[in-house]
């Protein structure tokens, strides 16, 4: 439900979330090393980029700040 380590969550349709980690995903895929590799969250929109132009799936990001387990 809330792994300690994990540094991405996606939000998915229904509630349902879904845990990982941002290393393993930009070593397995070039399209999420382009997201991570994106500037910190835009200054003035509350931490949301809109990502919808990406492509299937990608609707936006967001950029929240967690305590370190």
């Amino acid at each position: 439900q809330a792994p300690l380590c994990a540094d991405v969550v996606f939000q998915l349709q229904g509630g349902h979330r879904v845990f990982a980690h941002r290393v393993y995903l930009a070593t397995a895929c070039s399209r999420f090393y382009d997201l991570f590799a994106l500037e910190g969250p835009p200054d003035g929109d509350g931490g949301t980029r809109d990502l919808s132009s990406w492509g299937r799936g990608f609707l936006s990001l967001r950029w929240e700040a967690v305590a370190d387990p």
